[in-house]
């Protein structure tokens, strides 16, 4: 396992793979994170199984803070951010740009093609984090996505 501890007005940050014992802990921050949309732990256990060489956790001196998973297709041709995740309390500190960054090393790494995320119409902070990376609006806001009613703007970026 590669952790990267940095030194950081932030604190102390450590960028590394998800591991087992990380699960309980994932399941409290997406239900901090996304509330009603969170992942039960039966998915997020279903993901670790699937996922977890392209899952990586992010902590703050200490503190699991955030995630991004990033579920590659069987023939890595096409990718999807199924999540990223920054607690409230370590949010403005910049971890949701480095794992952003991680999550766009490991689809190149991959040799995707094709990246996609999806993202709350009145998220502006993680539209524009997207943006950055070269992800765009691919369409229109679609209505319904997840079958709960809300909407979802879809963003995809192309790779070399």
């Amino acid at each position: 396992m590669t952790t990267t501890p940095e030194r950081a007005l932030a604190g102390i940050i450590t960028l590394r793979l998800v591991a087992e014992d990380d699960l309980d802990a994932l399941e409290e921050l997406d239900k901090e994170v996304f509330q009603d949309l969170a992942y039960s732990k039966h998915y997020l256990r279903t993901f670790y199984n699937l996922f977890r060489k392209t899952w990586y956790v992010i902590e703050r001196d200490g503190d699991l803070a955030g995630y991004a998973l990033i579920g590659p297709d069987s023939d890595n041709s096409e990718a999807w951010l199924l999540g990223l995740a920054v607690r409230a309390r370590h949010q403005g500190h910049g971890l949701g740009r480095v794992l952003m960054d991680k999550a766009v090393s490991v689809m190149t790494d991959h040799g995707v093609t094709d990246g996609y995320i999806t993202v709350r119409p009145d998220n502006e902070a993680a539209f524009h984090l997207y943006k950055s990376f070269d992800f765009a609006q691919d369409g229109d806001e679609r209505e319904d996505y997840y079958g709960n009613g809300e909407r979802r703007k879809v963003m995809h970026r192309s790779f070399p």
